[in-house]
């Protein structure tokens, strides 16, 4: 069976879960064999059945999921910050620290 492969440019897809979406939207298309997606590079790299799937629907089916190729974040008009006694200013200071599994899993390309 030859298959074909179309990549996409998916710049709202920036973490992990995005990927998850994206994977599993592609991934219950007929004819969709293999999906390769990079967070790092916001790409997605599809092996298809060119007997059963275009391009075109995969694009379809990236938008429908809500991670169109090409398509911008649209950003929302930031408020002008003000302190209103809620728990995210009276709260002290906040320490994060890096998960260890995150980065034990960290790379340019993940295939999930």
């Amino acid at each position: 069976m030859a298959t074909e492969k179309a990549v996409f440019q998916v710049p709202k897809m920036y973490a992990d879960h995005h990927v998850l979406v994206v994977r599993n939207a592609l991934l219950a298309l007929k004819g969709v064999e293999e999906v390769i997606a990079s967070s790092a590079f916001r790409r997605v790299v599809v092996h298809f059945d060119p007997k059963q799937l275009t391009p075109k629907q995969i694009g379809t089916a990236l938008d429908g999921a809500g991670y169109g190729p090409d398509q911008q974040w649209e950003l929302p008009e930031t408020l002008e910050g003000k302190d209103d006694a809620s728990l995210w200013f009276r709260g002290g200071p906040r320490i994060t620290q890096t998960n260890i599994k995150d980065l034990e899993m960290s790379g340019d390309f993940r295939k999930y």
